[in-house]
């Protein structure tokens, strides 16, 4: 599998079920986020697993699509998602008068920055930190 802009564009087509009337291929869109994704994504994951470093490419383009991308069908997934609803952190707890939860918030999520815990709103960022964190502390994350 080979990373390129043409076989984003086919992630995003098949995947995310976005189609050519929604968004053309030549859309800034997809080579802003495109681009982006490469610069983000440690290239050193292609010398050890090449296909796992496209799958990252492409999935952590596809959150930037959604967090970023000007045309309404990216609007409408950030609306899904509740993308721009403001989330200051990892909830630990909640109770009211009669019950009570709590969850075990690992330490990974202690190291996140503000970039990441928007990542992990939408299933396209949650797959690329799925990534990001195998390879540990060599992108902020262990």
């Amino acid at each position: 599998m080979t990373t390129s802009l043409s076989g984003f564009i086919e992630f995003i087509r098949t995947d995310m079920k976005v189609t050519a009337e929604q968004v053309p291929d030549d859309s800034p869109s997809f080579s802003l986020a495109y681009g982006g994704a490469v610069e983000w994504v440690n290239s050193d994951i292609a010398c050890v697993m090449p296909n796992l470093y496209t799958v990252a490419v492409y999935n952590l383009g596809a959150s930037f699509l959604v967090n970023y991308g000007t045309e309404p069908v990216f609007a409408e997934f950030r609306k899904i998602y509740g993308l721009n609803d403001f989330t200051a952190g990892v909830i630990t707890g909640a109770s009211d008068n009669a019950t009570s939860s709590q969850r075990l918030v690992p330490d990974f999520f202690k190291n996140l920055s503000l970039a990441d815990l928007q990542m992990l709103k939408d299933p396209y960022g949650r797959r690329y930190l799925m990534i990001a964190e195998q390879f540990g502390s060599l992108w902020g994350l262990s």
